[in-house]
């Protein structure tokens, strides 16, 4: 039996993946949906089973929003973000037109009126469909090498069967259709193949699939299920097959595990178990497979959280750690998988931020506790991000954000007014440790704006997965931190600068010029002094690179500014978008990047509390500095201006501000503000690599080819790929020189089982997978 899975996948993933290519393609811009049509409405039933992995996939129907179907005008709505039901920024949604074909859009004027408003989608967004330009019927698709690239036998029968078992698809093994022309037996044998998948099929949706077989077909269910299970689902129903799941029948633990592996596969199976029948008479197992106590425990802890969010803060703090021991188990349940618990998902940063905040950042000099924060203290920083970027929906982003302020913002003031004090006795040991960046050949500086160490973290985790060597240190912004003043100190032209004797747009002068070093400034003097400069996004080989390059990204500060603390939920993908330009600066040839930035910044829901100054002692005033006019004293810390320390900038006590409302801000004195990363980054060595390239099975021993660089991987037989406690081998092997290893199953009982062949490095990480049967083809 040949491995395949380079090119057969499961439908869904495939459909996915296609869609997804499909929106990404154009000339750049942005698409607003991506547009699915299908004359005959041959993917009809494949719907609801693609719309439980995809929420953003709408149907063209009866307006039945909880079921993502509504007419065209709903649909524009839809796209257009006006209505609740619209996916959330940054996912285009998918718009499926059952009955609706490529060439009636295209017809404007003779397009039926009920579908005209979506004529203008195919312009705004992108239209799913052939090469040739044709809709892609399901034939097409499953048949294409764009597509599952199966060999289909191209008879009415056979395209009959093949529509009917669409459903069936969606959640089958596909690598045993491949190999050999496919007909209407092929198609039609998917249907009492698996009576496990049938049976949760069954009670995800009984009358759906008892409509889906004739009246033989559902007579060999039934007797399936007496025989393997004991259960008779015309007399006994589905509530009795929920209550024995619940009741952790042995018979059933299959049907359990199953659906704990696919449970959007089968959307209809938590209500199911949450009905009263389902439990009358039975003792529950198991709390965990009761969507019911899920549920009670989510709006327990809800209400909880609330009263927390009202405690001081060692109280708080206390508080969510009990919580935190109650419900984290509830993190493993099916339910989370299923998004169906919120609290206890935000519930771990809570705790961890809970932890670490009941100790303010301590050290007794400005070296000491920057290293306390870069080594430890950014922890807290990510804890209240990571909790405030994972709450979704407005009520529990309310909640989480409450519960944030409540815990964080006590620690955050009392680490920057111990900060304040330590800077305020000794301004020049400060002033003393801030440096500018430096050059060497073949480096490129990649410069972030407003890069938090906190964040500059996650991207150091990010890149490591992509097996690049990091180096993490840091750096001291100037005073005050903000980017006119601390931007220009990042470049390797900072020595060029000089102070004016005004500090009132805290922007430096060249000293030859007395020029405001101004963005363009800065870069014509880089590219004076020999250092190649790229454009955003410029990819350029280093061609006699002797004092390295530069290049800029970013909007972390851009979107801190403009949208406060929501600005949480989109530093996932900003932290994404600077790996990739990290990766494609070392593939195009620099020898290593060096990610710097200007500042930090101090972020809390709800916004700054205020500190009230005077506007006759400031010359400028922002939210978290100000330039004080001539020999004004005003009643708030003062520290000398980086560039002139005869000017004096003030800054307010603790985490203040000096205006209302900010809940992103950034130019005072805190190690958030001024303790900033410098990661430097390197190719690292070649990555490890491994491919399946052939299982054989002699009885219960398979024989496994694998293609690989480094002989030390292993191969096993998993029941669940993910899972080595799955395995049904008595040890795993190591492939060595020869890439080949032979395995014995360790017992008979697992004949005709679905496994998984992986392929396992040292760390046990899974290098690929082919699902095969235990004994071979049945």
């Amino acid at each position: 039996m040949k491995a395949q899975t380079a090119k057969i996948t499961g439908l869904l993933d495939k459909l996915r993946s296609s869609f997804e290519a499909a929106i990404a393609s154009g000339d750049g811009v942005d698409a607003v949906a991506l547009v699915w049509t299908d004359n005959d409405g041959e993917w009809q039933e494949l719907f609801p089973a693609l719309c439980a992995v995809m929420p953003q996939v709408y149907r063209l129907g009866a307006h039945d929003p909880a079921n993502n179907t509504g007419p065209a005008i709903w649909l524009k709505c839809v796209v257009d973000r006006t209505l609740p039901e619209a996916p959330e920024t940054g996912v285009t949604p998918i718009l499926y037109l059952p009955g609706v074909s490529r060439q009636e859009l295209r017809a404007a004027e003779d397009c039926r009126p009920a579908y005209q408003p979506l004529i203008e989608l195919q312009y705004r967004g992108r239209v799913w469909h052939q090469q040739n330009g044709r809709d892609w019927t399901v034939e097409a698709f499953l048949g294409s090498a764009d597509g599952l690239g199966l060999d289909i036998a191209h008879d009415n029968r056979t395209r009959e069967a093949m529509i009917r078992a669409l459903p069936l698809l969606a959640d089958s093994d596909l690598s045993a259709l491949h190999g050999h022309r496919l007909d209407a037996d092929d198609f039609d044998k998917l249907a009492v193949s698996d009576p496990v998948r049938d049976v949760l099929r069954w009670m995800g949706s009984p009358e759906t699939f008892r409509k889906s077989l004739d009246d033989a077909r559902w007579q060999s269910f039934c007797n399936v299920c007496k025989s393997e299970f004991k259960f008779n689902p015309d007399q006994e129903g589905t509530t009795a097959a929920a209550a024995a799941i619940l009741a952790g029948d042995s018979l059933w633990e299959r049907v359990w595990k199953r659906y704990c592996e696919s449970p959007r596969l089968y959307p209809g199976i938590p209500d199911l178990l949450k009905k009263p029948g389902a439990g009358q008479g039975t003792l529950t197992f198991d709390q965990s497979r009761n969507p019911g106590a899920n549920e009670e425990a989510e709006a327990r802890l809800r209400r909880e959280l609330g009263d927390a969010a009202e405690l001081p803060h060692h109280q708080a703090c206390e508080a969510i750690l009990a919580l935190e021991k109650e419900h984290a188990e509830r993190r493993e349940w099916v339910w989370t998988s299923l998004g169906m618990s919120p609290c206890a998902e935000a519930l771990a940063p809570l705790a961890q931020l809970a932890q670490l905040a009941r100790t303010p950042l301590g050290g007794a000099d400005v070296p000491s506790i920057a290293a306390l924060y870069a080594s430890e203290g950014w922890r807290c920083d990510r804890a209240a991000l990571v909790a405030l970027s994972t709450a979704k929906g407005a009520a529990d982003r309310a909640l989480v954000a409450k519960v944030v302020l409540a815990l964080y913002e006590t620690w955050l003031d009392q680490s920057a007014r111990h900060f304040q004090a330590v800077v305020g006795k000794n301004g020049e040991e400060l002033r003393a440790v801030v440096k500018s960046s430096a050059v060497e050949k073949d480096a490129c500086i990649l410069f972030v704006d407003g890069l938090r160490f906190d964040v500059a973290m996650m991207l150091k985790a990010k890149l490591e997965t992509r097996s690049l060597i990091t180096n993490m240190s840091h750096r001291i912004a100037p005073i005050p931190t903000v980017t006119a003043t601390a931007k220009p100190l990042a470049t390797p032209v900072a020595s060029l600068l000089g102070g004016p004797p005004t500090a009132e747009e805290f922007t430096p002068l060249f000293k030859d010029t007395d020029q405001l070093s101004t963005a363009q400034r800065l870069c014509a003097a880089m590219t004076k002094a020999g250092i190649d400069v790229l454009e955003q996004g410029e990819m350029k080989i280093p061609i006699c690179a002797d004092m390295g390059g530069w290049t800029e990204m970013g909007r972390i500060d851009y979107l801190g500014h403009k949208l406060g603390v929501d600005m949480c939920q989109q530093i996932e993908d900003e932290i994404e978008a600077v790996a990739d330009r990290t990766v494609a600066l070392l593939q195009s040839g620099w020898r290593r990047v060096r990610v710097v930035t200007d500042h930090g910044w101090l972020v809390l829901p709800g916004g700054l509390p205020k500190f009230e100054l005077p506007p006759w002692v400031v010359q400028s005033k922002w939210a978290r500095c100000a330039a004080v006019k001539g020999n004004s004293t005003p009643a708030v810390p003062t520290y000398d201006w980086h560039y002139n320390s005869k000017l004096q900038i003030a800054c307010p006590p603790g985490i203040a501000s000096f205006g209302n409302g900010y809940e992103y801000a950034h130019g005072g004195v805190s190690v958030q503000e001024c303790v900033v990363p410098e990661l430097v980054v390197e190719q690292g060595a070649e990555s490890v690599s491994a491919t399946i390239t052939d299982i054989q099975w002699r009885g219960m021993r398979c024989r496994i080819k694998v293609k690989t660089n480094d002989p030390t991987v292993s191969v096993d037989l998993r029941l669940n790929y993910k899972q080595p406690d799955t395995s049904v081998v008595a040890a795993v092997k190591e492939v060595g020189t020869s890439g080949e290893v032979s395995l014995a199953v360790k017992d008979d009982k697992f004949e005709g089982s679905s496994a998984a062949v992986v392929v396992v490095n040292g760390n046990n990480t899974v290098l690929h997978s082919v699902q095969t049967r235990i004994g071979g083809e049945q």
